[in-house]
């Protein structure tokens, strides 16, 4: 089962890049009905897992377990992917982040390729959208707290935004009546006024010099969105 949610780290900006990883850094830390001890003592007793990953468009939440344990676990991923944060589990957060930081740049040592993939983003759109980095700004570790946790998720958290999946349901009325119990029927709501900025495409070049006997180029051009309809499926 998952949330896949239509958020990434092209949806922070400069006052709340770092937000998404602060997120999957505190994740089970819920509070409403559970907590992280409870949490992980579902994940072990189910024999199943739970886990929280993001891209710089795409944020999703997915877990497995045996069929008894099904209503439990889909409680826990509701509130770890729409509970807001804490005090607590924020400033958790800020400890978290920048240890995260230090092992990438510790490991960025020995791979002279590691940011390859972020420095094209980086120079195609700037410090802004798709070239937001995906572990944040390290000048804006300073600022993350509760607040700027928990208005990151309401202005990009929404129902329009989240799809609910799952595989390997035997009944599935069953589960659209267990999701329609935790979370409400499926009605319109009225959503945040908050719009996601269009990446605008810059374009540039850049180069890195390394210590090593490889030489990677890495070329990129414009084109049309994935999701357009000019773009063939294999």
């Amino acid at each position: 089962m998952g949330f896949l949610m239509d958020v990434g780290t092209r949806d922070e900006t400069p006052e709340t890049s770092g937000s998404l990883l602060a997120l999957k850094n505190t994740y089970l830390k819920t509070l409403k009905h559970t907590n992280e001890t409870l949490n992980y003592g579902m994940i072990q007793m189910s024999g199943g897992s739970m886990t929280m990953d993001y891209d710089q468009e795409r944020t999703y939440f997915k877990g497995h377990c045996i069929e008894y344990d099904t209503i439990d676990m889909f409680q826990m991923m509701v509130d770890i992917a729409l509970e807001p944060r804490s005090v607590m589990a924020a400033n958790v957060a800020k400890s978290k982040n920048q240890k995260s930081q230090d092992l990438h740049t510790h490991l960025g040592q020995f791979d002279p390729f590691a940011n390859t993939a972020e420095f094209l983003l980086r120079t195609a759109y700037g410090y802004n959208g798709l070239g937001m980095p995906r572990l944040g700004l390290k000048k804006n570790l300073g600022n993350i707290d509760a607040r700027m946790l928990q208005q990151f998720v309401m202005d990009n958290v929404t129902p329009r935004k989240c799809l609910i999946v799952a595989s390997g349901i035997k009944n599935h009325k069953e589960y659209v009546d267990l999701v329609k119990e935790r979370l409400g029927d499926l009605l319109p709501v009225a959503e945040h006024e908050h719009t996601r900025e269009a990446a605008q495409y810059l374009g540039g070049e850049y180069r890195a010099w390394a210590e090593t006997p490889a030489t990677q180029i890495t070329l990129a051009f414009e084109s049309c969105p994935w999701s357009s309809e000019d773009v063939s499926t294999y």
